[in-house]
């Protein structure tokens, strides 16, 4: 028999909370059911892919042209300003924000911990997610916050500089970006273990290398991402009673940054890591695609953090047992990575029409990076995150 009691708030936040994590952000945590679904899909089958070649960006600009669409292009800095107002897919603009995906996401690198950090906006939701894994435990503690999509919060229009805030009970985060240096504050009195307090700086250097994708599925459907590796990081964050500094000779930050109108069914692997190589120099890499396995928008080896622009990427991987070793390459040997799993974080949900399906596993990639000079750099136990993801939102 139908019900048709209003839910509870609790209910209410917890039904946007699951579809928070059907977008495909952040880290949520949930128990693996038998999947009932094709896992990996078939990317022929209904998966958009407008985007042909792709060029370099090298001039300042904007995203979204007067004929509300945009070329799909790479970028080593952010050159455009993110003109999203200027779309028009649907004739009602009130709709089109409803498909607006908005999030800064930090991750910090040390020789004990991995940290993940959240702001994001999804058009029917803000929310803010914090995750910490200890190595040695092999253990995540998380907490997550949920706020109505309006007043809508601050978000930095373009990753170049500007503000993005979450605040709710007890719980502030705060990410804010001038010039080459990235701050980030963090309070959350109630995360797991005592308490969650952290004053982090990122560094990246004025002209230092990044990668930048913008992507366009359908017509006028455009979203951008930048991904940085190998920020130096300096600061502490303490939880509990325990105070931990960072060392910017051993700690490392990266961040994934996106905004736009993305596609409403959306695969992608994805591998990163940032840290030292073989001879010491700062390594880090962005790989993989999306609906389109020949792309090559986002995907990046940096060497003391200058790109080295990589082929197209195949991922190896059984889908039967996701602790065992994956495989990353490119087609012209600029990198040529095993992966061996620490931790595997399953999400599955399914709303019937809407649907996450996710792996996002945690360990250590072992293998080579090919330079553009052809001077080959190994790596060796690189502590990195590598992920597959399918949804449809």
């Amino acid at each position: 028999m139908k019900n048709n009691r209003p839910m509870t708030p609790m209910c209410r936040r917890r039904a946007l909370k699951n579809l928070a994590a059907s977008a495909g952000i952040g880290a949520a945590a949930l128990a693996a059911p038998t999947l009932a679904r094709q896992f990996p899909p078939d990317l022929s089958r209904g998966y958009a892919v407008t985007c042909g070649e792709v060029h370099e960006i090298t001039t300042p600009g904007k995203l979204i042209g007067p004929d509300g669409n945009a070329a799909c292009a790479w970028m080593r800095q952010p050159l455009l300003d993110l003109n999203f107002e200027d779309a028009r897919f649907y004739p009602l603009p009130q709709f089109q924000r409803l498909r607006m995906k908005k999030w800064d996401m930090y991750y910090l690198i040390t020789p004990t911990h991995y940290l993940q950090f959240l702001v994001a906006w999804i058009g029917y939701a803000a929310f803010s997610d914090l995750n910490i894994y200890d190595r040695a435990a092999r253990a995540w503690q998380s907490t997550f916050r949920l706020r109505p999509p309006r007043p809508e919060i601050p978000m930095m229009r373009n990753p170049t500089g500007g503000l993005t805030k979450f605040s709710a009970r007890d719980y502030h985060v705060s990410f804010e970006v001038n010039a080459c240096r990235r701050t980030l504050r963090v309070e959350a009195p109630k995360f797991p273990g005592g308490g969650l307090r952290a004053d982090l700086e990122l560094t990246h250097p004025e002209g230092a290398d990044s990668i930048c994708g913008v992507h366009q599925a359908g017509t006028g459907r455009v979203h951008f991402g930048q991904k940085i590796t190998s920020m130096a990081a300096a600061g502490r964050w303490r939880q509990g009673d325990r105070t931990i500094d960072i060392d910017p000779e051993n700690c490392f930050g990266l961040l994934d940054f996106g905004r736009g109108h993305y596609p409403l069914k959306k695969f992608w692997y994805w591998a990163t890591a940032s840290g030292r190589a073989e001879d010491g120099a700062v390594v880090g890499w962005n790989l993989g695609h999306g609906n389109d396995p020949q792309e090559t928008t986002e995907s990046a080896v940096f060497y003391n953090q200058v790109l080295h622009k990589p082929g197209s990427v195949k991922v190896e991987l059984d889908f039967n047992d996701f602790y065992r070793p994956w495989r990353v390459r490119t087609d012209d040997g600029k990198a040529d990575l095993t992966f061996t799993p620490q931790n595997v974080r399953f999400n599955d949900l399914n709303f019937g029409y809407l649907y996450s399906t996710g792996r996002t596993a945690l360990g250590r990639f072992n293998g080579q990076l090919t330079l553009n000079s052809g001077r080959t750099v190994g790596v060796k136990d690189l502590f990195g995150l590598f992920e597959v993801v399918d949804q449809r939102w």
